[in-house]
């Protein structure tokens, strides 16, 4: 059944794409200003990121869920297909900007650069999709709209945190602020996890209750 929702064009029909559209329009301006050299690796990656994240935060959008709550296609996997697409969209553009603009800084420091900004990539998709997920679990038809204030609201607590601080650049706070970022991750998964569970897959007891014993 997946393979036929995407084969038909079904599910690429039922995304909501137009959000993606400023975050790639970004990436592809900014790439063709910067000639691909930069200044500022770590804060264009985290502006281009940050754009591409809200963008799919309304992938989870679905005006038929009422209808398909109700198919014995399970609610995981319905938000496991959108979120896999949106994995894809978001994909090429993030590893186009790595490729082009990571040169631009010190040797040295390009590894731990793209590895750290991924994990703040993933971290703010997975807590905009868990975000989007809680929302759907609660009734919210388009939970899209909610993720944006969320997102944005853990930047400005992540910013204005002076002793455990999060967005920093190169240097000796550089990996424990990613270690910081790797617990936003695992706790958004675990959310994100713990809202896709289909209510209807609740296990109940058997019908007889419990076993009386032999001849009694």
């Amino acid at each position: 059944m997946a393979w036929e929702l995407v084969r038909s064009g079904h599910l690429v029909r039922s995304l909501r794409l137009a959000p993606f559209g400023p975050g790639v329009a970004a990436v592809v301006v900014l790439l063709v200003a910067r000639r691909g050299g930069t200044h500022d690796v770590a804060g264009d990656l985290r502006t281009l990121g940050l754009l591409l994240a809200l963008g799919s935060g309304y992938v989870l959008d679905d005006g038929a869920a009422v209808t398909l709550q109700a198919s014995p296609y399970g609610l995981a996997r319905r938000l496991g297909l959108r979120i896999g697409c949106a994995v894809v969209a978001v994909a090429p553009p993030w590893t186009v900007m790595l490729i082009r603009l990571l040169p631009s800084a010190p040797a040295g420091d390009r590894w731990a650069l793209g590895l750290g900004l991924t994990v703040e990539l993933a971290a703010a998709l997975t807590l905009v999709w868990a975000v989007a997920a809680c929302g759907r679990r609660h009734g919210v038809e388009h939970p899209g709209i909610i993720t944006t204030p969320a997102l944005l609201a853990v930047l400005l607590l992540a910013t204005s945190i002076s002793r455990a601080p999060m967005l920093v650049g190169t240097g000796p706070q550089w990996t424990a602020a990613h270690l910081r970022w790797s617990g936003v991750l695992l706790g958004a998964a675990a959310v994100l996890v713990a809202a896709m569970r289909d209510p209807a897959g609740v296990r109940s007891r058997p019908a007889g209750g419990r076993r009386g014993r032999p001849g009694g």
